[in-house]
């Protein structure tokens, strides 16, 4: 499977892909937290799909610059028949290798308790636990866990 940059002809793809992963996982779209699915290209800084050999988009990632130091990788999703082949790392290692082209320093992530792959993912390529939104006051239940990952470190 090819990991391409998001071109506008795949709207429609990232759009699906991430309203059903969020079914997927009981959630619904919401048009205050989903907004980004009217214009990726607008919201994020850089956003890749992975797609099929029929063109059909079967994962993303995408990344948003916070400040100077911190970048924060967002919709993170591979369809289920495509899970289990490596696709998620290399979707991963994409998106960390920009960040580190655009010197971030910090990359943060927010995931929820049912996506246990993706946390398994997420700390086998460093990223640490820092806690949970309910903690710092916000309430967004799709996005509990907090996770962070400090690009200055070596390995």
């Amino acid at each position: 499977m090819e990991i391409t940059p998001f071109r506008p002809e795949h709207a429609r793809g990232f759009r699906d892909l991430v309203v059903s992963t969020l079914a997927e996982f009981g959630f619904r779209e919401d048009p205050e937290i989903d907004a980004d699915l009217a214009d990726p290209q607008r919201h994020y800084d850089a956003v890749w799909v992975a797609l099929d050999a029929d063109d059909a988009v079967v994962a993303s990632v995408a990344m948003r610059r916070l400040d100077a130091e911190a970048v924060e990788l967002k919709r993170m999703y591979v369809r289920p028949e495509a899970r289990g082949r490596g696709l998620g790392r290399r979707l991963l290692d994409t998106a960390l290798a920009w960040a580190r082209e655009q010197r971030a320093q910090r990359v943060v992530l927010d995931t929820t308790e049912e996506m246990q792959a993706a946390r398994h993912l997420y700390e086998q390529a460093g990223f640490r636990r820092t806690g949970t939104r309910t903690e710092q006051g916000a309430i967004d239940a799709r996005c509990e866990i907090l996770y962070a990952l400090d690009l200055t470190r070596p390995g």
